[in-house]
């Protein structure tokens, strides 16, 4: 999943999600099932600062993409659909 762009893909957002959900369990160390865009990620799964820093690194790994992190804060981490349009609005240009 390289070429990435919001503009040219409008699915993106939804692809996030699903890469947001699939990472989950890792990042959470426990099996998260029935995640959906509506699933709010620090009350309903006890989401930390720390694994949501190690979330978005895993991120960027695995869409191949920087997320810039500037304008992130603390309200684009209430749902996952929230932090997937974060993301996807945010993804930095790939270096040639």
């Amino acid at each position: 999943m390289t070429e990435l762009d919001t503009a040219a893909d409008p699915g993106l957002r939804d692809r996030v999600v699903d890469e947001i959900c699939g990472l989950l369990p890792r990042v959470l160390k426990r099996e998260v099932s029935g995640a959906t865009a509506d699933t709010t990620l620090m009350e309903a799964l006890g989401l930390s600062s720390t694994a949501a820093l190690e979330l978005v690194l895993e991120l960027e790994e695995r869409l191949e993409r920087e997320i810039s992190v500037e304008e992130l804060g603390r309200d684009d981490f209430a749902t996952i659909g929230t932090l997937a349009g974060y993301i996807a609005a945010n993804l930095l240009p790939e270096e040639d």
